[in-house]
């Protein structure tokens, strides 16, 4: 009776040890496949496409496709991929691990331009804090133009010195408010910065340009805007046009004939 025990225990501690041993070859095989795996392919995922498009995706799809498929998943710099994504200034916020054994996922939020700076030959967007990135792709969003005081280079991708951020902030908030505005965001195509610094509107139809002054105030001149559009410009007599109308002053609108 004891042998047969004894027996018995024998064989349930040699089955263990047999279990287990297969166990860890089947694991340290599976490890070795995954460190062995190829990444195949890339899938890149813009976590608020509904509300912009100003990251290329396939542009980026490409990118990463070159420099990952193929190589070892688990030896891909996955820090250096999100770094050199965040790089390019449209990308807010970059994601990027490992879906599966052969699968790359990137995750991006891009930022949303509110209005487009343009010096020369370069234009930089502006997001709602204040952050200029070149632009890529093209957004329908206020252009800025003429003398901008700002410290502007080409390799621009940040916050302004703090010094000139209340100059910047303050045309972000008006660019938003034309937006927020129908009738002015079908209006307005152009803020225009003189070499006194005074904003001059430009419209879309051959209207008179607007001088605004700074962006100060900008719900009262709007309303003194709206009163000459509704009430004013109605009643000119045919043929008599305006060169400017003057918002910049406390309750009047100066006009000056061609």
């Amino acid at each position: 009776m004891i042998r047969r025990i004894l027996l018995t225990s024998l064989i349930v501690v040699l089955s263990g040890a047999l279990l287990g041993c297969w166990f860890h070859f089947v694991g340290k095989l599976s490890a070795q496949g995954r460190a062995q795996a190829n990444c195949r392919k890339v899938e890149v995922v813009l976590l608020d496409s509904l509300e912009s498009a100003i990251v290329d995706k396939q542009e980026v799809l490409d990118s990463l496709t070159r420099c990952a498929v193929g190589k070892h998943t688990c030896r891909i710099d996955l820090d250096s991929i999100e770094k050199a994504l965040l790089a390019r200034g449209e990308v807010m916020s970059a994601q990027v691990y490992a879906a599966n054994e052969q699968t790359l996922a990137v995750e991006l939020t891009q930022r949303k331009p509110v209005i487009r700076l343009e010096n020369a030959a370069l234009r930089w967007y502006a997001d709602p804090e204040g952050y200029l990135f070149p632009v890529t792709n093209a957004v329908d969003v206020p252009i800025v133009t003429g003398h901008i005081p700002l410290s502007l280079d080409r390799k621009l991708r940040g916050l302004v010195p703090e010094e000139e951020r209340d100059w910047l902030l303050g045309m972000v908030t008006l660019a938003r408010y034309i937006d927020s505005k129908p009738a002015l965001r079908k209006e307005i195509a152009q803020m225009d910065i003189s070499e006194d610094g005074d904003i001059v509107l430009y419209t879309r139809s051959a209207g008179p340009a607007i001088i605004f002054g700074d962006s100060g105030d900008y719900v009262t001149k709007f309303a003194k805007l709206d009163a000459w559009w509704r009430n004013i410009a109605p009643q000119l007599e045919e043929g008599k046009t305006y060169k400017t109308i003057n918002l910049k002053y406390n309750n009047q609108i100066i006009c000056k004939q061609l």
